[in-house]
């Protein structure tokens, strides 16, 4: 019998070789943890900042890149910088404007269902459910798993990781409880940061401001003035029948609705907007957009001297990006050149915000400086060329840093031998476990008594079904085999992880059900405890 176990170590180490090789060659490649937080504006950055509640953020990124403010997409919503941020897709080409739309040209129509799920889709897939550490009840979650980050880094050379608490906080108990949870990021990332060695790239940025002020329940409003004449409405995007007069039904919606603008775009390529002092007239030529208006400038651009010129976006931006409407003209004309733009555009100041039963207390969506601008904190050796930049459009991000390998997955896990003993039986159990492929693992495991007895052989094999910060689930199926019957089961095994500490449950339908526990020490050692009767040791390669 001791032949065999020979024979089945060799085999491993065999096996294990090549791989072992592939995993080395990329220990030195650059490592970067991207954090997303939900709904942080420059305006609240600062302010919180300036008074001393984000010690973190402040002693972490002082002397390294803080860009105060990046503009960010209109409509400023969510799904529309996640699902796009990563590829630098601009907002004419973006797929999701709005939590619903309707494509002009093909009729095609996306729910909030949908959306969600293109939203869920676009990220890596450790970071999916990171949405659900935003509900009420659960977002404490948020906060260990992102403590989890270093110990995942081992397998991954980007993580992603999305902190949706301050949002939900601001969307449906308001300002304080958004503050709050603001504070509670700024406590967890330091938690973080304690533990990341000094050379990891580190990237925080944000995705849209939120505004407290008056809620208004502008889609039920609209719906009620307009009746048949919508075909669909989530704000700031109406689309209307084709039979009905955009030019007039923007105005309508201006004096009967408490909107403070509108914005319709003409055929001959012209956007124009309607706002209670006046109009306001947006063209584009050869790369340059012009701002034109009647009556009064709401956007306030004559106060630094602008007389119609010709501006590209790179100009507008680095002109206006610390004003109350940031770089407007260059954002509303991009966004009517998106086939899936509203008919009509809809938006407020900065003293009002879409209610819905959701959003009772908060929102975005607007186009203020309270909605569009967002800070972006980077720290790293691959950084480093950005460290002095005032501001940026958000789209831009990672087509200027470049390079980032989002979507990299390792070339397996990890191979290990296991043993463990059973004190009151008198045997231990021997388990060797090989991974070809990341996400698949086979293996094999038998009890022996010292004189190398075995009874029974398990072997099996199992993919990995899902992947988070916190947990993993596999799905697997293996034989059973003693010396007369070969008996086929299923399982599942879960595995909870905190840090070094990793608690397995299997259940199986062979009714060997096992719950483990393991404590990694080293990066080629672990204890283990099994069952809470027995305990042993793991070598990992």
């Amino acid at each position: 019998m001791r032949y065999l176990l020979i024979y089945l170590l060799i085999l491993f180490l065999t096996v294990a070789a090549p791989f072992r090789g592939e995993a080395v060659a990329n220990e030195s490649s650059p490592r970067y943890i991207v954090l997303h937080i939900c709904a942080l504006s420059t305006h609240y950055m600062k302010t919180e900042m300036e008074a001393g509640n984000l010690p973190n953020l402040e002693a972490t990124f002082r002397n390294h890149g803080m860009i105060e403010s990046a503009i960010t997409y209109i409509p400023s919503k969510t799904p529309n910088v996640i699902t796009n941020i990563r590829n630098g897709t601009p907002v004419e080409k973006s797929r999701s404007l709005s939590w619903s739309w309707v494509h002009r040209e093909t009729g095609e129509r996306a729910s909030s269902m949908s959306v969600l799920m293109e939203m869920i889709r676009s990220v890596s897939r450790t970071a999916a459910l990171n949405g659900f550490y935003g509900v009420p009840g659960t977002h404490l979650l948020s906060g260990i798993a992102l403590t989890n980050l270093p110990e995942l880094l081992e397998d991954y050379h980007v993580l992603e990781f999305y902190w949706f608490a301050v949002d939900t906080y601001g969307h449906l108990f308001g300002e304080e409880n958004f503050l709050r949870k603001l504070r509670q990021f700024d406590r967890q990332f330091g938690k973080l940061m304690r533990r990341l060695d000094d050379d990891v790239n580190v990237l925080i940025y944000s995705d849209h401001g939120m505004v407290f002020e008056e809620g208004v329940r502008i889609e039920n409003k609209v719906k009620t003035l307009l009746g048949d004449r919508i075909t669909a409405v989530s704000y700031p995007n109406l689309y209307i029948d084709e039979s009905a007069n955009i030019k007039s039904t923007a105005r309508t919606i201006l004096e009967d609705t408490p909107v403070d603008f509108t914005f319709f775009r003409s055929d001959d390529g012209r956007v124009t907007g309607f706002h209670e002092n006046g109009r306001i007239t947006i063209q584009k030529n050869e790369e340059r957009f012009y701002y034109s208006y009647e009556g009064e400038d709401p956007f306030g651009y004559d106060e630094w001297g602008y007389r119609g010129k010709g501006l590209t976006g790179d100009e507008w931006l680095y002109l206006t990006y610390d004003m109350r409407f940031p770089a407007s003209p260059v954002s509303i004309y991009s966004y009517f050149l998106n086939p899936t733009s509203g008919d009509i555009l809809m938006l407020f100041d900065e003293s009002k915000f879409s209610r819905t039963g959701y959003s009772r207390s908060g929102n975005h969506g607007g186009f203020t400086y309270r909605d569009m601008s967002v800070p972006i904190f980077l720290r790293g050796p691959d950084f480093e060329h950005m460290y002095d930049r005032e501001t940026l459009w958000l789209q831009d991000l990672f087509l200027e840093i470049d390079d980032v390998p989002f979507g990299h997955t390792p070339a397996r896990d990890d191979h290990y031998l296991g043993w463990w003993y059973h004190p009151k039986k008198n045997l231990h159990t021997m388990q060797l476990s090989f991974s070809p492929y990341y996400r698949w693992r086979v293996g094999t495991e038998f009890d022996t008594d010292w004189a190398y007895n075995i009874d029974n052989y398990y072997f099996w094999g199992k993919f990995d079904l899902f992947r988070g910060f916190l947990a993993r689930l596999w799905i697997g199926a293996g034989v059973d085999a003693d010396r007369q019957v070969v008996r086929p089961y299923g399982f599942l095994r879960h595995e909870l992880r905190y840090r070094k500490l990793t608690a397995h449950s299997t259940l199986s339908t062979a009714g060997n059900h096992r719950f483990a526990l393991e404590y990694r020490l080293a990066s080629l050692l672990s204890i283990q405890v099994v069952n809470f009767n027995s305990a042993g040791l793991r070598f990992h390669f």
